[in-house]
């Protein structure tokens, strides 16, 4: 049984939730998982039900405390990050109202369509908010579920992002923190939320689902006598706010600090710069982050682990071997541009709604080795799509620090660096999201000073330098991925219009 102080981290994803305690440290003592799946039940729709998100987060919680290695009165605070966007919605008494609608569903593309298509609309959001809306937004959602629900809309008391369900079976306390707020309704100049943004997404009925603010490391509750029934926790136990999963995980990275490059492959292809410049654009969000003045702009798309997982699917690489044995074989092939492209948009591009999942240049001799190269190369050209967006605007440092579940492959961290002719490190947590939740627990209740004193606790796995032949063979392919998506733009289109 350990004695000393320990800080729990809890990461809510798309389909599991994680929990890790850290010592005073902040090094790992002991973790566990839990699945917290969802389903589509008709095309386009992809839905979790609040109750089983908050089963995997009890389940996680109740044995990473269970192995006796630390005694729950041990635990000082509690930190909870989560996937952003989605909708969830829920009644003044906590319960689920509807299921949550995740991140990856396309259901509004009639209600983005039209919000895109309006110039004075989209324009006002892009000023407000510090985006323009995809099929993962809040707002979009909203919109979509008070045109085809609206009893929802009346039931409802409030909407929530993921990590503040979690917080609110564990606490009972509803509210948000400015980095998930700034996903939907919230203006990043004033911190405020914003009667026009409503207007702009036309559901000013609506005001009233509108949470609570709070700065991510603020203690805004306590584990309640059923939270603790149900996890293990004991009673009391101080939580803090938490915030969106980018910004928990640049923390893990150690890169939540100015000109600092943060990439993600996880559910998302996640790029994002730590900044505190207000620029705006199209093919990115700027969002506040977890203190005053800070931000995340970043660029990201449904391309990374969602498109990997399906090829691997798929082909019926079920097992952890047959995996690795296939991403052996993708690692020996030669560099060839004869090597298909695939266009990685199963569920989502930064190009609108049209654009699909295409493997081009197919031939009788390519093997699934090859296609596992491809489909991993068509992962890690949206990371070079989505930094060159930044580009505009932003500069940063020649080293970026890179996790996510496809980031524990060597081949495909060291495929990043030379896709982007930039140095990349891999650090050592794989739990980096947890790490940034337990950081934030651990300053929000005065153990750290600032969540950066969790930096010096961050060390690095792996280090990739760009290689003169690889980062030549990266400009091509990267040129050849340019030009198909550009050349297929009309046709996906006019299939789109088809349908």
């Amino acid at each position: 049984m350990g004695q000393g102080t320990y800080f729990l981290g809890i990461d809510a994803g798309q389909t599991v939730v994680k929990a890790v305690v850290h010592d005073a440290h902040m090094r790992r003592i002991s973790a566990a998982k839990a699945a917290s799946s969802n389903h589509s039940p008709s095309a386009r729709y992809v839905e979790r039900s609040q109750d089983d998100l908050w089963l995997g987060a009890h389940t996680a919680i109740k044995n990473a405390l269970g192995n006796g290695v630390v005694d729950a009165s041990e635990i000082a605070a509690v930190g909870i990050t989560g996937h952003g966007d989605g909708l969830h919605l829920v009644d003044s008494g906590g319960g689920a109202v509807g299921p949550a609608i995740m991140a990856v569903d396309s259901r509004a593309w009639r209600e983005m369509g039209e919000i895109l298509g309006d110039e004075e609309r989209s324009d006002t959001i892009l000023r407000l908010s510090g985006q323009v809306p995809f099929l993962g937004s809040p707002g979009i959602m909203l919109a979509w579920t008070a045109r085809n629900h609206p009893e929802r809309i009346r039931q409802a008391h409030a909407m929530l992002a993921c990590k503040d369900v979690v917080r609110l079976r564990l606490t009972g306390h509803i509210g948000t923190d400015f980095s998930d707020a700034s996903a939907s309704f919230l203006d990043t100049q004033t911190s405020t939320w914003s009667d026009e943004l409503l207007a702009a997404y036309r559901v000013e009925h609506a005001k009233h689902l509108l949470p609570p603010l709070h700065s991510s490391t603020e203690v805004v509750g306590a584990v309640s006598a059923e939270g603790a029934s149900q996890t293990g926790l004991r009673e009391g136990t101080p939580v803090i706010a938490g915030s969106h999963d980018v910004h928990a995980s640049a923390i893990g990275m150690g890169s939540l600090r100015d000109t600092a490059l943060s990439l993600i492959a996880g559910t998302f292809s996640i790029n994002a710069i730590t900044t505190r410049e207000p620029a705006t654009n199209l093919a990115w969000q700027n969002r506040l982050s977890v203190e005053p003045g800070l931000r995340v702009a970043m660029s990201t798309s449904a391309t990374a682990s969602t498109t990997l997982e399906w090829f691997l699917s798929t082909f019926g690489v079920t097992t952890a071997q047959q995996r690795d044995r296939l991403f052996e074989q993708a690692r020996r092939l030669p560099h060839s541009h004869d090597l298909p492209i695939l266009t990685p948009f199963l569920f989502a591009s930064p190009f609108g709604e049209a654009p699909s999942g295409s493997f081009l240049g197919l031939r009788n001799w390519h093997t699934p080795a090859h296609l596992l190269r491809a489909t991993l190369e068509g992962v890690a050209w949206m990371h070079v799509w989505h930094t060159q967006a930044l580009s505009r605007s932003f500069s940063w440092e020649r080293v970026a620090r890179l996790s996510g579940g496809i980031a524990n492959s060597s081949f495909y961290s060291d495929m990043v660096a030379q896709a982007l002719n930039l140095d990349v490190e891999v650090v050592a947590n794989d739990e980096t999201g947890c790490f940034g939740a337990a950081a934030m627990a651990a300053t929000g209740v005065g153990h750290f000073t600032h969540f950066s004193d969790a930096f010096k606790h961050v060390s690095v796995e792996r280090h990739h330098n760009p290689r003169e032949e690889e980062v030549s063979y990266w400009v091509g392919r990267s040129a050849r991925f340019q030009e198909a998506t550009t050349a297929l733009m009309p046709l996906w289109k006019s299939w789109q219009q088809d349908a």
